[in-house]
């Protein structure tokens, strides 16, 4: 399944979504986000979609921190942090950020990387008097929660229009900075699961590749093809295991905030409950993910041992075919050679068949030469073959008889 395509409608830009104060959420497209947000924030929670490179031209404006920068920049592999502001003892500012990285691969050589994360920005206003915070009747109101603004962050078209129709009710997002991390991982666990299917589609096929295809086509193997695919998994495997840690960073970040700002996050006990179950499920998810990877892993492993014995098999099938040829070469030599051997001594000059005399011959007396000659020549070439082929064999044993006799040599009480 593709993330993007040409027949799908691509959303705008940069796409602001805003809180009327009714639980309802007024769309904005084709703003200027600069002059949007150099104005006064009109609303208790904004929502903004934008690509990397937009919130980068406005980082300056939105005074990002500079390690959530620096994690943009730097194209690291997952990253997730919070920051908080004082005014005197009391907390008056949250910024938090979460960063994904994907790689979707489609074929062994076509490919390509995401990175979407989500900013959260919360301004929180001084918190009210306990006796502040009751209707004249007597019943609990709660204070003023403040100005939220999130940025969602180059994430696909598919991922941003669910998160838009998911985004939380007021009842979990006020006083929980949080429950848009939980909803931006349940999106990425859903993106991480798509990007892992289609790697195990690519293994999958091979599989069953094995089973209908003959052997010369198994031998025939492109094994750059299939270590491509093997990469691309360790980089699965890995950016699965740093979100997983992402994730529950996030989770040790919430369960921090409940503890040490416990009278504001008190007044949301309920939606931080909620909120830390969805981040510890969207860290399962990525566990069990994480699992499945490698056992892609072992399993491509598998596929390619399994293509190199059968090319080894046929390396072995021709070298048993060669054998067999050299053999049968062998045999007709050794048939013969007897005879070309005394053809040759016979057509020497050694002997005469044409003496004079019918149905006789003479041997040279000199015949002795050809055995003085031959002889020492078929030795000395023996002795030059046995000394190359047994040059290593005998550095080793001239090494180790010098150390023998270096050893005995040496004057024991030199090592004292």
């Amino acid at each position: 399944m593709e993330l993007s395509s040409v027949d799908t409608p691509q959303p705008p830009e940069v796409t602001i979504f805003e809180d009327d104060g009714t639980d309802q959420w007024r769309q904005e497209e084709e703003v200027n986000l600069e002059q949007y947000l150099s104005s006064p924030q009109r609303c208790s929670t904004q929502v903004v979609f934008l690509k990397q490179e937009t919130l980068k031209q406005c980082a300056s404006l939105l005074n990002l921190p500079s390690d959530f920068q620096r994690t943009l920049k730097d194209d690291l592999n997952g990253s997730s942090h919070t920051e908080y502001g004082f005014n005197g003892n009391d907390i008056s500012r949250h910024k938090s950020w979460t960063v994904f990285k994907l790689k979707k691969v489609n074929t062994a050589d076509e490919y390509y990387w995401m990175q979407p994360s989500v900013f959260v920005e919360w301004h929180i206003p001084p918190q009210q008097k306990p006796a502040d915070t009751r209707n004249s009747d007597g019943g609990a109101q709660p204070a003023t929660p403040g100005l939220q603004r999130v940025f969602f962050v180059s994430l696909p078209p598919d991922e941003q229009r669910s998160i838009q129709k998911n985004f939380p009710s007021r009842h979990l997002r006020y006083y929980n900075p949080y429950i848009w991390h939980a909803v931006f991982a349940r999106e990425v666990a859903m993106l991480y699961d798509k990007c892992f299917w289609s790697l195990r589609d690519l293994v999958r096929h091979i599989e069953k590749k094995r089973n209908v295809s003959t052997l010369a086509e198994l031998q025939a193997t492109n094994f750059p093809n299939l270590h491509d695919i093997a990469r691309h998994i360790f980089h699965s495997t890995e950016i699965l295991e740093v979100a997983e840690h992402t994730i529950n960073s996030v989770v040790v970040e919430q369960s921090r905030w409940r503890q040490e700002f416990a009278e504001i996050a008190s007044k949301a006990h309920g939606a931080h409950l909620q909120t830390g179950q969805k981040l510890a499920f969207a860290a399962k998810e990525m566990h069990s993910l994480k699992i499945r990877s490698k056992s892609l892993t072992e399993r491509l492993d598998n596929e390619i041992n399994l293509a190199f014995n059968l090319v080894n098999q046929g390396f072995g099938r021709n070298a048993q075919s060669d054998s067999a040829m050299m053999k049968t070469i062998g045999l007709v030599s050794l048939i013969y050679l007897p005879g070309t051997f005394v053809s040759g001594i016979f057509g020497t000059n050694f002997f005469d068949y044409q003496s004079g005399e019918a149905e006789s011959w003479e041997m040279a007396k000199n015949f002795w030469l050809y055995w003085a000659v031959t002889l020492p020549l078929t030795l000395a070439t023996v002795v030059v073959w046995a000394l190359w082929h047994y040059r290593l064999t005998l550095k080793k044993g001239y090494r180790k008889g010098r150390s023998k006799v270096k050893g005995k040599d040496e004057d024991p009480t030199d090592k004292v």
